[in-house]
């Protein structure tokens, strides 16, 4: 099987795990399978008091089994070489709130035998940019600061002085993928203390 497969099954397993939980939880859900809505940042359709929110979610499946105090937000990356904006400050996407799926662990040492545990935080997407802007960190400071990035040697964790880095957050730069992604790093626990984001599972 090809690493975009077994990506492709973890996907669709942990996606039928999440829909159990979503169930005990009693939330109005649909889950998307038109392409064209996934692709502008839908996974998941919630209806609360008549009204529909478009979630996200993104999953820790690289860190199985292990508990990370972050999350990595992404700026940019590279296809075919050539430089694409991330799906943090993409206005193309049409995402209400970003459901992270985090702390996720396996029944056993196949994730094919199914998920165990994991836990998910709600991060509503407007508040969040609307947050990192009123902190000097907008779209195009952001972007100034890639390009500096991408022309230097700099790598892996690179501070940002409108941010803590040990609780806070920091710039990510993961020269070693193919993408060569450079994300923004958050401790989920602050972006909780700050209200854009909250723990909806478990309470």
């Amino acid at each position: 099987m090809s690493t975009f497969d077994q990506d492709l099954n973890k996907e669709q397993l942990l996606g039928q795990f999440l829909d159990e939980i979503y169930e005990k939880l009693n939330l109005n859900f649909t889950r998307v399978t038109d392409t064209e809505f996934q692709n502008k940042g839908v996974d998941l359709i919630f209806v609360h008091s008549g009204k529909e929110y478009y979630i996200d979610e993104k999953a820790q499946l690289d860190y199985l089994n292990n508990s990370l105090p972050t999350f990595t937000f992404e700026l940019s990356y590279l296809k075919n070489g050539n430089w694409r904006k991330g799906w943090l400050f993409d206005h193309k996407k049409i995402t209400d709130h970003y459901f992270l799926i985090t702390d996720i662990r396996i029944k056993t040492q196949t994730i094919e035998e199914g998920f165990e545990s994991c836990s998910i935080t709600s991060v509503d997407t407007k508040k969040l940019r609307k947050y990192l802007e009123n902190i000097g960190l907008d779209w195009d400071t952001l972007n100034d600061l890639d390009a500096q990035i991408r022309h230097s040697d700099q790598e892996k964790n690179i501070p940002l002085r409108n941010l803590k880095e040990k609780e806070e957050g920091c710039l990510y730069f993961s020269v070693q993928k193919d993408e060569k992604p450079l994300n923004l790093k958050l401790y989920l626990n602050w972006l909780i203390k700050i209200g854009v984001a909250k723990r909806i599972y478990p309470f």
